[in-house]
């Protein structure tokens, strides 16, 4: 089950990068009508959700990623420094090698209480990895989008 689920992270991370290079620069922070988000603000948030689900006891990002780019928050409300596409890219590939390190015993532990009905850690990577494909999908999509204005 561990392989699998890293290898998704794999599969995934690897198209969002693919992604990401296919974009002109000013594409990073457009808002598009009807989207309340920007591309920028889908890397971080994707980085941000498995540093929060996956390195919960070990968190290897600074807290204000939370404000930037947790659940409900928004880039048209970002007033500090927001860090750059290019430092966001070079955590994903960081923090996709401690996914690709986590113990694939661990898979198999109970969760001290259920987070988002996941019982088990590996059921939470899966969850994950399904949340983050999502926001991956939707990157595709602004990249498309910016493409053809």
């Amino acid at each position: 089950m561990g392989d699998l689920l890293k290898k998704q992270f794999e599969i995934g991370r690897g198209s969002l990068l693919k992604d990401i290079e296919a974009c002109s620069k000013e594409w990073f922070d457009i808002q598009f009508e009807g989207l309340p988000n920007t591309i920028h603000w889908q890397i971080g948030h994707i980085l941000t959700a498995a540093d929060n689900f996956l390195f919960a006891e070990d968190k290897q990002l600074p807290s204000e990623y939370n404000t930037l780019f947790g659940y409900g928050s928004k880039p048209s409300a970002w007033q500090d420094d927001v860090p750059s596409v290019a430092v966001l890219v070079g955590q994903l590939k960081t923090q996709l090698e401690q996914i690709k390190g986590l113990p694939n015993n661990r898979f198999h532990d109970k969760l001290p209480e259920p987070i988002l009905g996941n019982n088990t850690f590996g059921e939470l990577v899966s969850f994950t990895s399904f949340h983050e494909l999502t926001h991956i999908g939707q990157v595709h999509i602004m990249r498309k989008l910016a493409e053809n204005r």
